[in-house]
């Protein structure tokens, strides 16, 4: 697994428009930032982007999912609080896990937001295109460690590749995917005690 920092913003800000097409504004910021449940938390994996340094991701990295999710609540399915007055519901069976992921990309579209990339296997994309088309028009929550970074929605099968989040703040995207990675701010491995913990 590779972690890279995107240098051109244009083309992740255009792909995240496949992803994010249904979402609302409140779940996205005020998801940024919400701890999840531990348990609802899987192992999942990094992925990879244009220049600058590339390395293999750490064993240590921080534990990745992306579950199917909905603000309207589903049999079976998890609440987690979204701030004051929201609620999103996450499927327990996570869609992706660390062992699906080629990679991690953080970067920022033109006007600042963060984006977090997630490199599928082929055989995860596949998965992701089932899913997504057998459930229209619900939401893709992305969870690194315990914090519920973002949940955007979709309104039609998502088929790429790479899953791209809003995260925020690009500081949020780079502190994410290097968390992921299992490497420091010189992109050095971590020890394995620190790289399940995400600073921000």
């Amino acid at each position: 697994m590779n972690v890279t920092r995107i240098l051109t913003r244009s083309s992740l800000a255009l792909a995240v428009l496949a992803l994010a097409a249904c979402q609302t504004a409140p779940v996205q910021q005020e998801a940024a930032t919400q701890p999840a449940d531990p348990a609802i938390a899987g192992p999942a994996a990094p992925t990879p982007g244009q220049p600058e340094t590339v390395q293999p991701a750490a064993e240590s990295g921080a534990p990745v999912a992306v579950f199917l999710a909905d603000m309207t609540q589903q049999d079976g399915w998890r609440e987690v609080p979204v701030g004051s007055d929201a609620t999103l519901y996450l499927d327990p069976q996570p869609v992706i896990t660390r062992d699906d992921l080629t990679g991690v990309q953080a970067g920022a579209n033109p006007e600042g937001q963060g984006l977090l990339a997630l490199m599928l296997s082929d055989e995860a994309r596949a998965r992701v295109q089932d899913l997504t088309a057998r459930h229209p028009n619900k939401r893709l929550a992305l969870v690194v460690g315990r914090t519920l970074m973002a949940a955007p929605g979709y309104s039609e099968p998502v088929a790429s590749g790479q899953l791209i989040f809003p995260v925020g703040t690009e500081a949020n995207a780079t502190a994410a995917a290097r968390a992921i990675a299992g490497v420091d701010d010189s992109g050095a491995p971590l020890p394995p005690s620190a790289g399940g913990a995400m600073s921000q």
